[in-house]
């Protein structure tokens, strides 16, 4: 009786014992590769939907986030806005090939004297009517007395703010502010973005936010561009990271641009799709 006792050494009872234990094993595997499938999916649900919001805003012009700066329209007239440059003191013959930067000036005297001569020079000389200024810049207000509706906004950055001389792909000037703050830093970096050729529809800001480190400022805006295919073929919209280092100790606003990734999509009338890859 005593050998009939000992089942874990009987062949049957050892071959029952694997396939138990083999049983269990499955059993958990499948149990634990389950739960990564549902989170694996809730990942992938939650990617795409990040990714409809992304297509969304680009085929429905939504260009910034909320809390990102927005230019204040005081009427249903047709602005214009611009930014005087160096070379808009220049006569149009000797503009070419020079470098190209915004002007800035702490004095209200040559502000409007660069106003003034900026107008003259234009093919179309437009009125002063009125000249108001933000902490940002002197803003001068001009139109045609024949074609009211349309409203010439002219402004010359503050030099105790910004310096733009020297400015190209990757140097955005120099923040001058005594004592900038990241709230600083983040208006200013919003402000031009604002006035590039990237706020335009089939581009968006899909996040913009400072941070500060031991020496420099660090402001990181997450980009979305859409290619459009003009075919039936599906879009691509590129996701960029663009980072704008500012040193503390000098205010030089250097950009970075890296692409992180590609979404694609499709959209017919008012609805639109992810396409699979």
């Amino acid at each position: 009786m005593s050998s009939k006792t000992k089942c874990p050494n009987h062949p049957i009872v050892l071959q029952f014992n694997r396939i138990l234990c083999g049983g269990l094993i499955a059993l958990l595997l499948s149990a634990c590769s389950g739960g990564n499938d549902g989170n694996n999916l809730d990942k992938v649900s939650a990617s795409q939907s990040e990714d409809l919001v992304i297509v969304g805003a680009l085929y429905f012009d939504k260009r910034t986030p909320e809390g990102f700066y927005q230019e204040q329209s005081v009427s249903d007239d047709y602005y214009v806005t611009s930014h005087v440059k160096n070379i808009d003191l220049l006569p149009l013959a000797s503009r070419s090939g020079q470098p190209i930067f915004e002007l800035t000036s702490d004095d209200s005297t040559e502000a409007m004297l660069w106003s003034e001569q900026a107008a003259v020079l234009q093919t179309s000389y437009k009125q002063l009517v009125d000249v108001t200024e933000t902490t940002l810049y002197r803003q001068f207000t001009r139109m045609d007395p024949a074609t009211p509706e349309f409203i010439f906004l002219q402004r010359i950055l503050k030099a105790n703010v910004l310096d733009r001389n020297g400015v190209n792909d990757t140097y955005k000037g120099r923040i001058t502010l005594l004592n900038m703050t990241a709230e600083d830093v983040k208006l200013i970096i919003e402000y031009l973005w604002t006035f590039t050729i990237d706020n335009n529809f089939g581009t968006a800001v899909l996040s913009s936010v400072t941070t500060v480190a031991n020496d420099e400022f660090i402001h990181v805006m997450q980009q979305a561009k859409l290619n459009m295919s003009f075919s039936d073929n599906c879009d691509s919209i590129e996701i960029y990271e663009v980072t704008y280092s500012v040193a503390k100790a000098s205010g030089f606003i250097n950009r970075s641009k890296v692409l992180e990734r590609v979404i694609l999509a499709k959209r017919t009338g008012a609805s639109y799709e992810l396409c699979s890859i």
